[in-house]
């Protein structure tokens, strides 16, 4: 399975919602989307997505995973994960589910 490097963040203000950047072969993959419940605010700037096929990152796809006190992984319904160490801790580890758009 191929893998490459990225990032993944809350986005502020939005305590439910996260943007990612992935660049493959110089082009730019982003997955926005709304998690089914709060989470605190986090970001991993060195975060990792993983898929079987670059067909798979489009669409609104749903995923499960966790946010934990130092990591995130979320599972992609169609395959991806995206995962990533975060830059700054949290108090607690918070399983979430939810959708999001590829673009």
């Amino acid at each position: 399975m191929p893998n490459v490097n990225g990032s993944i963040k809350s986005v502020s203000g939005s305590p439910n919602k996260f943007t990612s950047f992935f660049n493959i072969n110089g082009l730019l993959y982003n997955a926005t989307g709304t998690f089914s419940v709060d989470v605190p605010e986090f970001t991993s700037q060195n975060a990792t997505l993983t898929y079987d096929d670059i067909g798979a990152l489009t669409s609104y796809r749903s995923f499960v995973g966790h946010i934990g006190s130092s990591d995130i992984k979320l599972t992609f319904d169609n395959g991806p994960i995206i995962t990533g160490a975060l830059d700054e801790s949290i108090n607690r580890t918070i399983n979430v589910s939810g959708s999001a758009s590829w673009s």
